[in-house]
């Protein structure tokens, strides 16, 4: 029996980040910043509460927010962290999408990964998707 939670981190690990790294993001494991300095531009992998140790699913979560309207609204709001995640929405003063919503299905889209299911497939099918759709989103909205 495969370890799905291990496959999937190290999926991460050994074939998204070095693919994610070669397309100008920074980071590690499941959160990258596409560095820019005037502007939070962040891409993170969102996994299923509901994943269990035979099968997963996730999601690929983006957005963007200018810093100085970052830094303005903490100063508003206390609450909010030092830098922004992905995976979490603030209110229309960050541009968030998910991956699939940028994609020609326009619909959210979870990749799964079980046993039946080569995960260096899924991680280049994931990163085809980044660099085709969710990067050029983020650099439009910067």
């Amino acid at each position: 029996m495969v370890d799905v939670q291990a496959t999937y981190r190290a999926m991460l690990r050994d074939d998204v980040a070095p693919a994610l790294r070669a397309l100008g993001f920074t980071g590690s494991g499941s959160r990258y910043t596409l560095p820019d300095p005037e502007s939070w531009a962040l891409l993170g992998f969102q996994s299923s509460r509901f994943n269990t140790g035979e099968h997963l699913t996730f999601t690929v979560n983006l957005c963007v927010v200018p810093r100085i309207v970052w830094e303005s609204r903490r100063r508003e709001q206390s609450r909010l962290p030092l830098k922004p995640s992905p995976g979490t929405f603030y209110g229309g003063f960050v541009w968030s999408w998910r991956l699939g919503h940028l994609m020609p299905v326009n619909e959210d889209v979870w990749w799964d990964l079980n046993e039946d299911v080569e995960a260096a497939d899924v991680a280049s099918e994931v990163v085809t998707a980044i660099g085709a759709y969710g990067l050029p989103a983020l650099r439009e909205h910067l």
